[in-house]
């Protein structure tokens, strides 16, 4: 389970927001709890409850500020979290991209030193 800041996904909220009217209707003519409020127990408790603890116990990361109006919140727990949060992706990422780009460099001597060796011969 996920406790504070949620990170985003681009891809997923992409997703939610083209989501078509066209498409709620069908599945609205089809299944006649889809869209009801209250109908997630029926259909799928387990989830149902899940979600309703995740959303309770995290944060979107683009509403930390409006998720409370307590400034102290804001300035001393949100704010710090959400930039070492930020800091830990680019240092991950730097690191994985650099740590990528040496096997590649060493992969391209060893090709290269396996084709002089080959000229060689």
């Amino acid at each position: 389970m996920k406790f504070g800041i949620r990170k985003p996904n681009i891809k997923k909220s992409i997703k939610a927001r083209t989501t078509g009217k066209l498409k709620r209707k069908v599945k609205s003519s089809v299944n006649p709890f889809y869209g009801k409020e209250g109908m997630g127990y029926i259909n799928n408790p387990k989830k149902a409850v899940y979600n309703k603890v995740y959303n309770k116990t995290s944060i979107n990361a683009f509403n930390v500020f409006k998720k409370s109006k307590n400034s102290f919140y804001n300035i001393f727990i949100a704010l710090p979290l959400f930039f070492i949060i930020l800091a830990i992706q680019i240092v991950y990422y730097c690191y994985k991209y650099l740590f990528m780009g040496v096997i590649w460099i060493i992969n391209k001597i060893k090709s290269l030193l396996k084709n002089k060796k080959e000229e060689e011969q």
